[in-house]
């Protein structure tokens, strides 16, 4: 931001959407504010993956009669490392209806959650074609 009173350029930052702690700050503690927001960003994901491991996904299971197995990528990330990159989940339909879907170990929760809905809904969305 330039100083309104002698033009030159000024280092200023806020935390508060309505800006009412903007101030004139150095590099340093610029750098720090953006550690620390990162530190509560982390917790906030953690929070969010959490509340998609124990309630979300388990319901989703439920509902929708889904068997979940993880998938170690590491074999897929030898032979095919683009693919293994990319993998997000892969489901199919047993003979009694019931979907089984695949997951990499070790995703995201709130990826795994992402991923399993978008097979459930591209399942339906073959079932009533």
């Amino acid at each position: 931001m330039a100083d309104l009173d002698n033009g030159q350029p000024t280092l200023v930052a806020s935390t508060q959407g309505n800006q009412g702690d903007l101030q004139v700050v150095t590099v340093a503690q610029a750098l720090a504010k953006v550690t620390e927001l990162r530190e509560q960003a982390d917790r906030i994901e953690a929070l969010v993956n959490e509340y998609a491991e124990k309630v979300l996904i388990p319901a989703l299971l439920t509902e929708f009669r889904i068997e979940l197995e993880e998938f170690d990528l590491t074999v897929l990330a030898e032979d095919a490392p683009d693919l293994a990159a990319k993998f997000r989940a892969f489901a199919a339909v047993k003979n009694d209806g019931s979907v089984l879907v695949a997951v990499p170990k070790r995703q995201a929760s709130a990826e795994r959650l992402a991923a399993i809905r978008d097979l459930v809904l591209d399942i339906q969305k073959q079932v009533k074609a």
